[in-house]
């Protein structure tokens, strides 16, 4: 259970849930459902509609783990 929390967790110390990772997660699991729907030919999805998901999970979960990078460099790792 602490591995799902911490997946969701922008900062451990202020124990805060970010809405990037929420959001870049589900829009990715929507995807992978979008993916497997349209290979068992129940429907066939837009092609535009995969690479929309793709584009906006990927956006939202780069801008969090750039965001965590930044985070780091201003704290302790750049003492002088």
């Amino acid at each position: 259970m602490t591995f799902i929390k911490d997946i969701f967790t922008e900062d451990k110390i202020d124990n805060k849930y970010s809405s990037k990772k929420t959001l870049g997660l589900l829009s990715g699991t929507l995807a992978c459902l979008a993916f497997i729907v349209d290979g068992l030919n129940f429907y066939s999805i837009n092609e535009n509609l995969f690479n929309g998901l793709l584009v906006y999970s990927g956006a939202m979960l780069g801008v969090s783990i750039i965001k965590s990078f930044v985070k780091n460099t201003n704290g302790t790792n750049n003492k002088k």
